[in-house]
């Protein structure tokens, strides 16, 4: 018993590190690919609500957070971060509200097709797990809710976050 509880507190530290590292190295790229720290962290935001997904995803499947869980949540953030990054590079030349909202249509296809097609190819794991794969389900369902709704923040927080950040007006 002892053994075990300090092999998941080492795994639990171990996944801290690999957490700070990998969100420094996402910020440290995107302050690279944007010049800006605004939109780096207008970008970053939509991280921490994603895990929402996650804990939705959990609830609605019935499992409880886990390890692996926590696995899927750091993979989701990658995965979340480049539907961001579409939508503001995209964002980024507009000069009014109307711009932002006809920018923001352009990307809406994209990024739900990478989504849709994300969630097809994971669908059977989450919902379907069998023999051995029961092991990866919690991952798959922290990855595949937390797409889902990281979806639907990039594509209307993110503009919307954009205009309050940039005080952008409506055409005149």
């Amino acid at each position: 018993m002892k053994g075990e509880a300090k092999k998941k507190k080492e795994l639990a530290r171990d996944m801290m590190y690999a957490a700070i590292l990998a969100i420094t190295l996402i910020m440290l790229s995107m302050l690279y690919l944007f010049n800006s720290f605004r939109e780096t962290f207008i970008v970053m935001s939509v991280i921490p609500f994603s895990i929402l997904g996650v804990l939705i995803g959990h609830q609605v499947m019935g499992l409880n957070l886990s390890m692996p869980s926590m696995i899927g949540a750091l993979g989701l953030s990658g995965v979340v971060i480049n539907d961001g990054i579409i939508m503001m590079t995209y964002l980024k030349k507009a000069k009014t509200l109307n711009d932002v909202f006809m920018r923001a249509t352009k990307r809406f296809r994209p990024i739900v097709l990478t989504t849709i097609t994300t969630l097809i190819g994971m669908s059977s794991l989450i919902f379907f797990p069998t023999g051995q794969a029961v092991i990866f389900q919690p991952i798959a369902i922290g990855l595949g809710f937390g797409l889902l709704w990281g979806t639907i923040l990039n594509l209307i927080y993110l503009p919307v976050l954009y205009s309050i950040s940039h005080k952008l007006k409506g055409d005149n």
